[in-house]
């Protein structure tokens, strides 16, 4: 009997997102786990959105749980989308389902699209590419990013002027770039609730 596809993948995601974070040294002392947190949250949201949008569930979750498992190579997607065709022929996933898995891994790598763009197609393609981004944008992000490596050795004041940039230039284009109604709405309330404590957290540097 061969294993069940959502064991497998979800294994294969933990261990590839854990061996992108860790050091030398004892578990308990391993740093934050920022790739296995990111990937959790597209699966919790990947699963939100596809049920907003009726799309396939089965696609969306596995493309989810295996969007990132090879994030460390150039073309991190197409390498991902690779790996499934691979991996989930392996597990009882629906054979006749794992083409579809592999186009929207395929296609989520980026944070922006141009502007006035047709969603992406498949619907689930859209769904993946929007959950991967909806985790970027939030005051939770902000937590996340302020706890992963892409922060290490910044200052207090270099950490806010690094968020600040980054949400102030580059998340409007990735909020507009959403492919699915529920995806741009959410987008746009955590953009505001991020821009919002940013704001404070500037008002509070100065002292105020």
């Amino acid at each position: 009997m061969r294993e069940s596809w959502r064991v497998a993948c979800r294994r294969l995601a933990e261990t590839s997102a854990r061996n992108m974070s860790r050091l030398p040294g004892p578990e308990e002392l391993q740093p934050f786990a920022y790739r296995w947190e990111h990937v959790q949250q597209v699966v919790q949201m990947a699963l939100v959105l596809a049920d907003l949008a009726n799309a396939d569930v089965e696609i969306v979750e596995a493309a989810a749980w295996l969007h990132d498992v090879h994030k460390g190579l150039p073309q991190h997607a197409r390498a991902g989308a690779d790996e499934a065709l691979r991996f989930l022929p392996e597990t009882d996933f629906p054979p006749e389902k794992v083409a579809a898995v592999a186009a929207a891994i395929a296609q989520h790598e980026g944070l922006t699209r141009p502007d006035n763009a047709p969603p992406l197609s498949p619907l689930e393609a859209a769904i993946l590419w929007d959950a991967d981004k909806l985790t970027k944008i939030g005051v939770q992000a902000l937590a996340y990013t302020l706890s992963s490596p892409s922060v290490a050795g910044l200052t207090l004041a270099q950490r806010l002027e690094y968020m600040a940039d980054f949400v102030r230039t580059v998340l409007p284009a990735t909020v507009r770039s959403m492919n699915t109604y529920p995806a741009r709405e959410r987008a746009q309330l955590r953009l505001a609730n991020m821009l919002g404590a940013l704001d404070q957290w500037e008002r509070e540097a100065r002292g105020e």
